[in-house]
């Protein structure tokens, strides 16, 4: 049987922020997300880490993504919402507008765990 580890105090913070891209902007967006906008992000230092994830299975003519930044506390998310994020926002709205429309949640991590350990094989 396969470990799990569990952190069962964790304080990290998980920044949603999921958008819905027009299917024809789509390779456009993720480039300025991978090459402009994330990196801007991480050089605040409020933030340890990030996914993009795409929902599976949906139309062509948008695409439903994704992208969560994880803070290691509510005061290093706090900070980049007070000093960082209306800049942000504001020429993430200036390059692509209601072509990709983001609705952000935040939400605290309780617990987090993670497999540990190889693969059993059967």
């Amino acid at each position: 049987m396969r470990q799990i580890s569990i952190n069962h105090r964790s304080n990290r913070i998980l920044y949603n922020v999921t958008v819905s891209v027009e299917a024809l902007i789509y390779a456009d967006w993720l480039s300025f997300m991978r090459e402009n906008h994330i990196p801007k992000i991480f050089s605040t230092e409020c933030f340890s880490g990030y996914k993009i994830c795409r929902i599976v299975d949906e139309s062509s003519e948008n695409y439903t993504v994704a992208i969560q930044y994880f803070a290691d506390s509510i005061d290093e998310f706090e900070k980049y919402q007070h000093e960082y994020a209306p800049k942000l926002q504001r020429e993430y709205l200036a390059e692509f507008g209601e072509l990709a429309p983001a609705f952000r949640t935040v939400l605290h991590a309780i617990e987090e765990g993670e497999v540990i350990g190889s693969k059993e094989i059967s």
